[in-house]
């Protein structure tokens, strides 16, 4: 089979992040195969209402790795079994869409990278809800040497910094809005490969928290993370979201709570060993990937810190609070994209 592969450098979230500012994106190989809890679909066909004898799919926005290893260890550990489900795992890629296969009810549930694509698509009329924050703080951050490290949204003035295209909007709203003098910075157009910085070609680059400074980190290479959330530019991301039509059909409904309570149940056991989890996604999908053993552990513990929010100790993972859901929405607003609080619902998670 064709591997994926993407451009040098192109980190996952990365990845997501520029295609879905519709630029053109040239990456070779094919889809990868269904990842299955069991059970096969090949996408095109309905999965329908109902229960559906408990066969459950799940679109994933990107290719199998620790990035979704809750959803992983759901399955192998038996998180899902035990709800009386059978998941499928239908994995993302380049060109490879989520929304379409939700509002079409070819799977059941649908994980974005990024809120906005949800919102984007309920404002040209989807019928579509957010169910949960797979990530409660956003890992879009700011990248820069340990030896010479941005702490802070001043420390940016002055300097010379690596900006994706796709990342410039964002990274000029949260200068903005965080008081920089953008007049004193200088932006460099970099692609996602994080060799600029390593290089003290720039000061500091725009990236991802799991992204590049896990890649640097297996270089040798210690870096300083700045994290937008930190600094009153968050929103919530690797969202979980169905139609309409689901929560409205009892028995779906029913189905989608129980993978979401398995779900939450996998996720716990990643966050507690981050081994288990990448000896798992290495097992079953590594080979086929080229992934990296100790790159996927290493992202997972980078990721972590994101996964937790100050409501999940008590409400459990990826629920949704009232901050959380203005955060998002004032985030998003910050960047043109519309939404209110209708886009949101907890009545998954038990709220």
């Amino acid at each position: 089979m064709n591997h994926i592969s993407t451009p040098p450098g192109l980190g996952r979230r990365s990845f997501l992040r520029y295609a879905g500012t519709g630029a053109a994106v040239v990456a070779a190989g094919s889809a990868v195969p269904l990842l299955t809890g069991c059970g096969t679909n090949d996408g095109t066909a309905k999965v329908g209402t109902g229960s559906n004898g408990g066969k459950f799919a799940l679109k994933i926005a990107w290719i199998p790795n620790s990035e979704y290893a809750g959803i992983f260890l759901g399955a192998e550990d038996g998180f899902y079994a035990k709800q009386g489900l059978t998941v499928e795992v239908q994995p993302g890629g380049p060109n490879s869409t989520v929304i379409p296969l939700v509002t079409t009810d070819r799977v059941n549930m649908g994980i974005e990278a990024i809120p906005e694509n949800v919102a984007t698509a309920v404002a040209r009329g989807a019928k579509l809800k957010i169910v949960g924050a797979g990530l409660q703080k956003s890992p879009e951050c700011w990248v820069s040497l340990a030896s010479n490290p941005v702490k802070s949204p001043k420390d940016i003035e002055g300097k010379k910094l690596g900006i994706t295209l796709a990342g410039k909007n964002t990274a000029l709203v949260f200068m903005k809005r965080n008081g920089v003098d953008v007049s004193k910075v200088k932006l460099v157009p970099i692609q996602f490969d994080p060799a600029p910085l390593a290089a003290r070609e720039v000061d500091a680059i725009w990236g991802f928290a799991s992204s590049q400074p896990v890649s640097l980190a297996l270089r040798g290479i210690k870096t300083h993370v700045m994290p937008l959330a930190d600094f009153g530019f968050n929103r919530m991301q690797n969202v979980f979201f169905v139609s309409q039509k689901t929560l409205d059909d009892s028995a779906a409904r029913e189905n989608a709570r129980k993978f979401m309570t398995a779900s939450r149940q996998g996720w716990e056991a990643a966050l507690r060993d981050h081994k288990h989890s990448a000896d798992v996604i290495m097992k079953k999908y590594g080979a086929k990937l080229g992934l990296k053993h100790e790159e996927e552990i290493k992202t997972l513990a980078a990721f972590a810190p994101y996964v937790t929010g100050p409501d999940t100790e008590s409400k459990g993972l990826f629920w949704m609070s009232d901050a959380l859901i203005e955060q998002t929405i004032t985030g998003l607003s910050s960047i043109g994209i519309k939404a209110d609080k209708s886009l949101f619902t907890n009545e998954l998670l038990g709220g």
